[in-house]
């Protein structure tokens, strides 16, 4: 028994005699149960127990000691453990990586510069592509850790993988020079890497956005310019739109094209998805102020367009609210952002390139912006503080003394306009560019003028029907109907000047509704 104890202690000192050699299989049946039991722990990989010792010299003993055997398997642990990480503990195999491949991927994680240049230029068996135990390589890693020279170095290789998947998490971490480091890279001369999503482009056999052997990093119909535009990254959505991208919108919900039915029929929740994630980087307020010319009008059409998408596709409700409420708080905050009454009414009217003076177009406000948020309900922008003071101050027009008056005098006009009316239309039609033709051209006293010819038009009618009622008398206990000649009229007889009045007015109305409509 005490032999069989230091035996196995002091494997190296012990010499068994041949007639013995029975006992000695039964002796090392234990320790071959441990190695197995090594294999079955860590993967496969050879336990220090079956490595040869060392052949007996002078300095045996010192050399097969029990503790320098723990030591050397303690290290090669620790070893196989840094290589495989997460692996390790399933019992997985990890990646074998050289010497020269852990330290080129140590280098490019923590920015070691020198060293990963000499590894390019000198090597000849690095292979830039290696991956650590997370499946990534030395550009992922160099991206993920914001070194930008790194990056540039390794962008320099032929042959370099996962480019895309290194500029979407460039775009996600907001390092932007890196963004413009890697757009340089040849593999984006042509812009349909960046409009193609990471599923098309494994479609065709294009590793271009993997991640890692398993997938990509986000959603497979993610692309750079729609994760610039969810992350809001303006400066990122102003480099990928010089280069090209664009969000495509997505098609009608009720589409029945070959491409739409085709997704339908693969996965519908997918194809749902990707509608969503389209559509907020198309709400996203980076890509509406960039792509568009006109922000606010694009914004508008949108906002009405994911109103109806909640509507109809009733499982994402709450996400199309959101993205149609996230367009109307991006019109208003364009409105916030106007500084003079010029940026004000250019945005109300949708003139943006008008060249002309504000004076002299003020008058022909279209006011088409506001019309359409009216349309669409868009109450908070009609409700703005800077529209409404500038539709105040267009309603006053050239009357700027009477905003500030009392209730009072206002009533006090009301009245004389009204009873001044036809003396004033006469002087309007006379000379229409004079200071009493731009007073009576804003939009005050055009409503005041429109109520008091309508009110000067229902007494009209009412004065010409009272003589009707002239030949109906009534005397106590009798009724006597006399019936005037004038109800039974058997010849044509000449017009009054009520009904004369009563038809200039009729007649001035098509006029009026077609003049307006010409100018228009």
């Amino acid at each position: 028994m005490s032999t069989k104890v230091r035996k196995c202690r002091e494997p190296a000192r012990v010499t068994l005699p041949v007639p013995e050699e029975e006992d000695g299989e039964a002796e090392g049946a234990e320790p071959q149960r441990r190695c197995r039991g090594w294999r079955g722990v860590n993967g496969g990989l050879e336990p220090p127990c079956q490595r040869a010792p060392p052949s007996p010299g002078p300095d045996a003993s010192s050399e097969g000691s029990p503790s320098r055997w723990r030591t050397a398997g303690m290290r090669d642990k620790g070893r196989r453990q840094a290589v495989r990480g997460p692996a390790f503990m399933f019992g997985a195999r990890g990646p074998s990586l050289t010497a020269e491949e852990e330290r080129f991927l140590d280098a490019a994680e923590y920015g070691n510069i020198p060293v990963v240049r000499k590894m390019l230029e000198e090597s000849q068996t690095l292979n830039v592509n290696c991956v650590d135990y997370m499946g990534q390589n030395a550009l992922q890693l160099a991206v993920g850790n914001e070194h930008l020279e790194v990056t540039e170095l390794l962008l320099k290789k032929e042959n370099l993988a996962r480019i895309g998947d290194a500029l979407l998490l460039a775009i996600s971490k907001g390092y932007v020079r890196i963004v413009e480091a890697i757009l340089g890279h040849p593999g984006f001369a042509a812009s349909r890497r960046l409009t193609l999503s990471p599923c098309e482009q494994e479609l065709r056999d294009d590793d271009f956005y993997a991640y890692d052997e398993d997938g990509t990093r986000f959603s497979p119909d993610i692309t750079p310019i729609i994760l610039a535009a969810h992350c809001h990254k303006y400066e990122v959505v102003h480099l990928l739109l010089l280069k090209g991208a664009r969000i495509e919108r997505p098609h009608d919900y009720f589409c029945r094209c070959a491409d739409c039915a085709e997704k339908q029929r693969l996965d519908a929740f997918s194809h749902s998805r990707s509608r969503i994630n389209a559509y907020k980087g198309l709400a996203s307020p980076a890509y509406l102020s960039l792509s568009s010319e006109d922000p606010v009008l694009t914004a508008l059409e949108l906002s009405n367009e994911l109103a109806k998408l909640a509507n109809i596709e009733k499982e994402f409700k709450n996400d199309y609210r959101k993205l149609s409420m996230q367009c109307k708080d991006f019109v208003v905050g364009v409105l916030d952002l106007c500084r003079d009454s010029e940026e004000v009414e250019a945005i109300l009217n949708g003139d943006l390139e008008s060249a002309e003076p504000l004076e002299t177009h003020r008058h022909k406000a279209s006011l088409s912006r506001v019309k359409l948020a009216i349309k669409y309900e868009v109450k908070k922008f009609v409700a703005h503080p800077n529209c409404q003071q500038q539709l105040l101050t267009i309603w006053y027009e050239n009357l700027s003394g009477l905003r500030e008056q009392t209730i009072a005098i206002k009533c006090l006009v009301v009245l004389v306009v009204a009873l001044g009316l036809p003396f004033l239309a006469m002087g309007y039609w006379i000379a229409p560019c004079s200071r009493l033709g731009k007073i009576l051209r804003s939009p005050f006293m055009k409503f005041v003028a429109h109520a008091a010819s309508f009110i000067i038009f229902l007494g009209l009618l009412v004065f010409n029907a009272s003589d009707r009622f002239e030949g109906i008398t009534t005397l106590p206990n009798i009724t006597v109907i006399d019936y005037p000649k004038q109800i039974f009229r058997v010849k044509t007889t000449q017009f009054t000047w009520t009904e004369m009045l009563i038809m200039v007015w009729v007649l001035g109305k098509p006029f009026k509704s077609s003049n307006f409509y010409f100018k228009k």
